[in-house]
C-alpha cells in the first residue's frame, strides 16, 4: 500500500476503508522474522477466518501486524482477517451466526458474549485456563466480561473504562475550573455551562451524550441502579431513564452541549468529527479505548477524567469499573480450537507478540505485568490510559453486567427524538425501554 498510514491525518473510517488494503499488504511483506518456533497440532496447515471490530486505524494496523507475525512463524497457517466497525461486524456475525458459518475467531464485548454464549455460538474456554493461558495477574472486571454462568467464553484483549476526556487548554484558557475526581452532574453540567459561556457560539463545554451507553450506566448506578442487573434484566425503573434523557434535554436548553441538528454531525464511526477533535467543546464523555486515537488527531493536551460520581446531596462512590471492551472467543465448531489457542497465547504472552499487539495500538493490557510493560515503553497517551485505569483499581466499582446489543442506537434514537422536539423525556423513556425489552 503506497498511501502512508497518518493518525493526523487518517481518522477511523478512513482506517476501515482502507482496511483490506492493510489486509492485502499484510500477506504480501515480512512484516516479522520467522523467530516463533510452531507448536505441535493435530493438524499441519489450517485456513482460520478472525473476525471483529476495531476502535481506530492504528488498532487494526498493529492487530494484521501482529497475525502476520505469528503466520511468518507457523508455516501452512493461513489467518485471514475480516475486521470492520463495531456496528458492522455485529450485523455480519448475526448473519453468519444464523447460518452456521461464524468466524473460527472473532470479537466479543460483554453484550455480545451475553447472546451468542448462551445460543451455543461461542466455545467455553475453562479447559485452557491456566495453561497455556494463565490470566491470573488479569483484571478482575476484564474476566468478568468474558465470563457467564461461572465459564469463561473470551479471553480479554484490553482493559478500559468510562471516562472524561478533557481538553485541558480550554479550562485554562477560560479559566473555568475542573472539579476534582469526586464530583456531581449537578457540577458537570455547571462546568459545561460554564465553559460555553465563556468561549462563546459555537463552541460548548460538553458533547452530548445522551446516545452512550456508558455514561448512561454510570449517571443510573450514582442513584443505586444499573443499566442491567447481572441476571440480565433492567436494573433501573422508567422515570430513572426519564431523567436521563430530562437531564441533557435541560443541559442542551441552558446551552452546555450542541443543539441536535449539531450533534447529529458527530454522531458516527469517525473519532475526527467528535466536537472535543473538530474544535466545538472541551469534554468528551465515553471509554478509554478511544482516548489514544483521539489524541493522535490533536496537538493540544488530553487528559482522562472521572464522570460524576454521583448527585447534589448525596453519598459520592466511584462507579467507574473497568472491563473488557473488546475479548477473543472460539466459534464452538472450529475445527481449529487448539491453533486458535495458540495464536491468542502469541498475542497475549510471547514478547514478540505482545510488542506488536499493543505498542501503538491503543489498547492497554488488562494483565498487570502487560500495563506495567506499557508504561515503561509505550507513549504518554498510554500511560495516561494506565494511570486512569490504576486509579479505578483503588476502589473497584461492580463489573458491568451484560446486556443487549444495539443499545447506542436506541439511546440515539431516543435522545435526538428529544433534542429535535419530537418526544419528551418520558416518552422517550417509553420508546427507549420497549424497544430495549423486545431484545431481551
Amino acid at each position: 500500500m503506497s498511501r502512508r498510514f497518518d493518525s493526523k491525518r487518517f481518522g477511523r473510517r478512513d482506517a476501515l476503508r482502507h482496511g483490506a488494503a492493510l489486509i492485502g499488504g499484510a500477506a504480501l511483506a515480512g512484516l516479522a522474522p520467522r523467530a516463533f518456533a510452531p507448536q505441535a497440532f493435530a493438524q499441519d496447515a489450517a485456513r482460520i477466518r478472525f473476525g471483529g471490530y476495531v476502535e481506530s486505524q492504528e488498532q487494526l494496523k498493529q492487530t494484521l501486524a501482529t497475525l502476520k507475525a505469528y503466520t511468518d512463524g507457523h508455516p501452512g497457517i493461513e489467518i485471514v482477517p475480516e475486521f470492520t466497525s463495531f456496528s458492522a461486524f455485529t450485523d455480519k456475525l448475526a448473519t453468519e451466526a444464523a447460518g452456521g458459518n461464524a468466524p473460527d475467531m472473532f470479537s466479543v464485548n460483554v453484550d455480545l458474549l451475553g447472546e451468542y454464549a448462551r445460543r451455543g455460538v461461542l466455545a467455553p474456554l475453562n479447559g485452557y485456563i491456566p495453561k497455556p493461558l494463565d490470566l491470573s495477574d488479569y483484571v478482575d472486571g476484564a474476566i468478568k466480561a468474558g465470563t457467564l454462568n461461572g465459564q469463561l467464553y473470551a479471553i480479554p484483549n484490553d482493559c478500559i473504562a468510562p471516562a472524561i476526556t478533557v481538553k485541558t487548554a480550554v479550562f485554562e484558557e477560560t479559566g473555568v475550573p475542573l472539579p476534582g475526581q469526586m464530583w456531581t452532574w449537578e457540577q458537570l453540567a455547571e462546568t459545561a455551562v460554564a465553559i460555553s459561556k465563556a468561549k462563546g457560539k459555537r463552541f460548548w463545554g460538553l458533547e452530548d451524550a445522551g446516545s452512550n451507553y456508558i455514561p448512561c450506566d454510570v449517571f443510573l448506578r450514582g442513584r443505586g441502579k444499573s443499566m442491567f442487573t447481572p441476571e440480565r434484566q433492567f436494573g433501573f425503573a422508567r422515570e430513572d431513564m426519564a431523567d436521563w434523557f430530562a437531564y441533557w434535554a435541560k443541559l442542551r436548553d441552558a446551552g452546555g452541549i450542541p443543539p441536535g441538528e449539531v450533534q447529529a454531525l458527530a454522531n458516527g464511526d469517525d473519532p475526527a468529527l467528535t466536537g472535543i477533535i473538530s474544535g466545538r467543546a472541551a469534554m468528551f464523555a465515553s471509554l478509554t479505548d478511544s482516548f489514544v486515537g483521539l489524541q493522535a488527531l490533536t496537538e493540544d493536551d488530553l487528559v482522562l477524567h472521572m464522570m460524576p460520581n454521583g448527585f447534589q446531596g448525596g453519598t459520592l462512590k466511584q462507579h467507574h469499573y473497568t472491563y473488557a471492551g473488546n475479548s477473543t472467543g472460539l466459534w464452538t465448531k472450529s475445527p481449529h480450537k487448539d491453533r486458535i489457542v495458540d495464536v491468542i497465547r502469541f498475542m497475549h504472552f510471547e514478547p514478540a507478540g505482545i510488542a506488536l499487539y499493543y505498542r501503538g495500538s491503543g489498547m492497554v493490557p488488562a494483565s498487570k505485568a502487560g500495563r506495567a510493560a506499557l508504561a515503561n515503553e509505550g507513549t504518554d497517551a498510554d500511560r495516561k490510559i494506565i494511570a486512569y485505569i490504576d486509579l479505578l483499581q483503588q476502589d473497584p466499582a461492580p463489573p458491568r453486567y451484560p446486556g443487549i446489543t444495539g443499545m447506542s442506537g436506541m439511546l440515539r434514537r431516543a435522545n435526538e427524538a428529544v433534542a429535535f422536539g419530537k418526544l419528551k423525556p418520558q416518552e422517550a423513556a417509553d420508546q427507549f425501554i420497549g424497544e430495549a425489552k423486545a431484545r431481551l
